[in-house]
């Protein structure tokens, strides 16, 4: 065993070694709190938590054999962030990377198109460069996170390669209620937020919008361009559920979004352009189930995603170079599910139809469709209840119109040895199929000089993944907890450049190998002074098997911290919370002539605060939070917004 690796096994082994008697998980959702959330109802323990994402079917997140990481409503809250991007950007093992598409994630060291993001399980729609923009996921419709790392294509299928993150919508709770929230800061951020909700004996009905403002930034203030847009947006959705009798179900969710970016680039020769994106999104799902016995459900889920953006360049003093870009994409799943519990065991056996269009001015023949058939299934066997001994074993089966045929496995388990000891162990197979933009793209900017050409002829990426969990709690409020990973691809889709004169031809091929492993260390532990501190520490060691060498732009170490207090005799809280990332190579060709100019970007320390206090009279809560307080970020390597505070109120009603 390599001495970086034996080190880090005989740490792990250390921290479970911890003795102790009782204590509820971090990583499950964090300490109890029987106190309202947003003046609401009361918080479920974390033992008593449900979670959904691990293995399609609900079960209690301590007895669920994939490691499950919950945000839960009032750590969403607490936090202050605003979007998706926020929420996530300071978590053990993930990375927001910030770029051309948006705020993509990344998961164990493996880059956001490895990464799947859902919305109550039904994929997002419209990705850009590969990846989804977590910035158009607004928070104040969330009710939990649920965070799966690692091979998840024996459920999801295509993309599902380093992990899920699942963000569940909040159902109507309350007879008759409203919401109300609004802040603004620096940057003219104004975000507008209303919610209102009914719930009858059979039915409940939740209905949401949200207003946002905010001006562009520019990092480097020497020229014309800026580093961010400006943002105009709002959103509307709503959330519907009714039982219609002790047999049968129904479900239902739609949401419209509509986000006006404007920002200024810089071209070739001095040429500026005025730069405007403009999208629209649409989901809707329709979830009706049956309660076959005491023991099985049947449920069927239909869900379609519509997504529009227009990009247009607007070229000063100048009309040569000005474009515009349309695409429409389109995303529909056919979905059956039997959920069953006969002893031991618990199934899970589905299977699901999902058909993707694209139309673009940048794919070859302006438009792109397929089909995918899949047929998984899946079985929870506890072996020995008093031991904790349960074993997962898995398969899924994909028929893709374009690259056939995909099979993916997989086997888990988890034993609870001691009262305070849980063990997971896991190994999975994945694969992600090429996007469109990889099989069809045909692009040319000749304000810089290059062509971008697709390659139809391109196979799905595999993959082959473990890990290993230990969580020790080892006081009724601490926990501490452990883990290794490592994902092996192959079939990696890497850019391929060849010269066409003077021009530069860029195309895509199968031809990549990566390996990335690493770890996690983390504690949560309640101080006095009502105070709760969370620290955390990711290695993460990834390498181009065919460049020999360090993926670009991955940070080898990364720390973050998290404190927060709460004390509600006075109605107060605050939260601080931080990253530290280490050094990240970066391999730019900068002068044009194939060979990569490489550096590496300094470290970064990023920090968040948001302070809080509630009028115990009328139920207002007036708050302050800042973003990015130490201004860190750059326009070549770290384009993330400035320094930003916020100032606000939120009342209930």
């Amino acid at each position: 065993m390599p001495g970086r690796w034996r080190g880090f096994a005989l740490l792990s082994l250390l921290l479970s070694g911890v003795a102790g008697a009782q204590g509820v998980p971090s990583v499950d959702g964090g300490v109890a709190d029987v106190s309202p959330v947003d003046g609401g109802v009361a918080e479920e323990a974390p033992a008593l938590q449900t979670v959904v994402t691990g293995s399609r079917s609900q079960e209690r997140v301590r007895e669920s054999p994939v490691t499950t990481e919950v945000i839960t409503r009032a750590e969403i809250v607490a936090s202050g962030a605003r979007d998706a991007s926020e929420l996530l950007s300071a978590r053990p093992g993930l990375v927001v990377q910030q770029g051309f598409s948006g705020a993509g994630l990344s998961m164990q060291g493996l880059a956001p198109e490895y990464a799947l993001v859902l919305v109550d399980g039904e994929r997002v729609t419209g990705k850009v460069d590969g990846d989804v923009d977590l910035s158009r996921l607004s928070m104040e419709d969330i009710e939990q996170v649920e965070i799966v790392k690692g091979p998840g294509s024996v459920m999801y299928g295509s993309d599902a390669v380093a992990g899920v993150v699942n963000f569940i919508t909040r159902k109507a709770q309350r007879p008759l209620g409203a919401d109300l929230r609004a802040a603004y800061g620096t940057r003219n951020r104004l975000d507008l937020d209303a919610t209102g909700e009914t719930r009858g004996d059979a039915w409940g009905l939740r209905m949401s919008a949200g207003l946002q403002r905010g001006s562009a930034y520019d990092l480097d203030p020497t020229d014309l361009g800026t580093t961010g847009s400006s943002l105009n947006g709002y959103d509307l959705s709503a959330r519907g559920d009714w039982r219609g009798s002790e047999t049968l179900s129904l479900e239902g969710t739609a949401s419209f979004s509509h986000r006006l970016q404007r920002g200024v680039d810089l071209g070739a020769g001095s040429a500026v352009f005025d730069r405007a994106t403009r999208d629209n999104t649409f989901a809707s799902r329709l979830s009706p189930s049956w309660r076959l016995g005491q023991k099985a459900t049947l449920r069927t889920d239909l869900s379609y995603g519509h997504y529009e953006r227009r990009y247009l360049r607007d070229q000063r003093n100048a009309s040569a170079l000005d474009s515009v870009e349309d695409t429409r994409d389109q995303q529909a799943r056919l979905g059956v599910q039997l959920d069953a519990r006969p002893g031991s065991h618990a199934f899970v056996v589905g299977t699901e139809y999902l058909g993707e269009w694209l139309h673009s001015d940048r794919l070859d023949g302006g438009k792109g469709r397929r089909g995918r058939g899949s047929f998984y299934a899946q079985d929870t066997w506890t072996i020995w209840e008093k031991l904790g001994l349960v074993i997962v074993r898995g398969g899924r089966v994909d028929l893709d119109s374009q690259f056939g045929f995909a099979v993916t496995p997989r086997a888990a388990l988890k034993v609870d040895p001691l009262s305070w000891l849980t063990v997971r162990a896991g190994y999975g197979w994945g694969y992600r199929a090429p996007s469109f933009q990889d099989l069809l793209i045909d692009f040319e900017n000749p304000a810089v000089g290059y062509t971008v050409r697709g390659n139809p002829d391109l196979k799905p990426e595999r993959s082959r993944s473990y890990n290993l969990n230990v969580e020790v709690r080892p006081f009724g409020d601490s926990v501490v907890w452990a883990g290794v990973f490592q994902h092996s691809l192959r079939d990696m889709i890497a850019a391929s450049l060849q010269s066409e004169g003077e021009a530069l031809r860029y195309s895509y091929i199968n031809i990549a190998r990566a390996r990335v492993r690493g770890g996690e260390l983390g504690v949560r532990q309640s101080l006095p002074g009502r105070v709760q501190v969370e620290l955390g520490y990711t290695l993460t060691d990834g390498t181009d098997q065919d460049l020999e060498r360090a993926l670009e732009g991955q940070a080898r170490h990364r720390f973050t911290a998290q404190a927060s207090w709460r004390y509600r005799p006075w109605g107060l809280e605050a939260l601080v919370r931080g990253a530290l990332t280490g050094e990240r190579p970066f391999y730019p060709d900068t002068n044009g002539d194939g060979v990569a100019d490489s550096y590496r970007a300094s470290p970064t320390v990023s920090l968040d605060a948001r302070i809080a206090w509630r009028m115990p009279a009328d139920g207002l809560q007036l708050f302050v939070v800042g973003t990015n307080l130490t201004d860190a970020g750059n326009p070549d390597d770290l384009p993330i917004p400035p320094r930003t505070v916020q100032a606000g109120v939120s009342t209930r009603f």
